[in-house]
């Protein structure tokens, strides 16, 4: 009897968040991020439902486009929280338009109705991970493209994975667009860390 009660709870849990999901993917839809990431942001919302992860972090959030999708997934989930990291000020990574975005991020997040999911953590992946002691289950990182800024943030939170942590990185295939840009560090790291038996 206890067994049924609790799928009656859970299921009424899930049912209840079905009509505001629907409206958080309408305003997810209605958003122009004005971002590369486009419609591979429903990969990392996949992997967040997926994996069920308690502890994201994004290096890179910008105007909100990961930070929503991953968001979401999490409230669908009705578990996990999201460390949406960036400093929001001019880089030479910033998407058209993208800078000093924190405001639009912060509306962003509270439009799709995931803000309780995601803590906005305006600082440099450096600043931090200093003071960081949580096991991470999925990191996005999105955040300075060249070899040195990738590896870099790469290198700096690898060390807090959980055991069955994933690690995504964006613009990994960087060198197939036709308008490539000669900077870009991603694939090189990644191609280092494959040689290393990374998988």
């Amino acid at each position: 009897m206890a067994s049924i009660i609790n799928l009656l709870r859970h299921r009424w849990k899930h049912f209840r968040f079905q009509p505001r999901a629907a409206l958080a993917r309408y305003h997810l839809a209605m958003i122009d991020f004005t971002t590369g990431l486009g419609n591979s942001a429903w990969l990392l919302y996949g992997l967040t439902r997926s994996l069920k992860p308690a502890t994201c972090v994004e290096i890179g959030s910008a105007t909100g486009c990961s930070a929503c999708h991953i968001g979401l997934a999490q409230r669908e989930n009705v578990a996990g929280r999201l460390f949406a990291i960036d400093p929001h000020t001019a880089t030479d990574w910033n998407d058209p338009g993208s800078v000093d975005t924190l405001a639009l991020l912060q509306h962003n997040l509270r439009r799709c109705g995931v803000d309780r999911y995601v803590d906005v953590v305006c600082a440099t992946s450096e600043q931090e991970e200093r003071d960081w002691t949580r096991p991470i289950d999925l990191i996005f990182i999105d955040g300075d493209h060249s070899y040195d800024g990738v590896k870099h943030d790469g290198n700096l939170f690898s060390r807090h994975l959980a055991p069955f942590g994933v690690a995504v990185f964006h613009d990994t295939t960087w060198e197939l667009h036709a308008a490539a840009r000669t900077d870009i560090g991603v694939p090189r790291f990644l191609d280092e860390l494959r040689r290393a038996g990374h998988p």
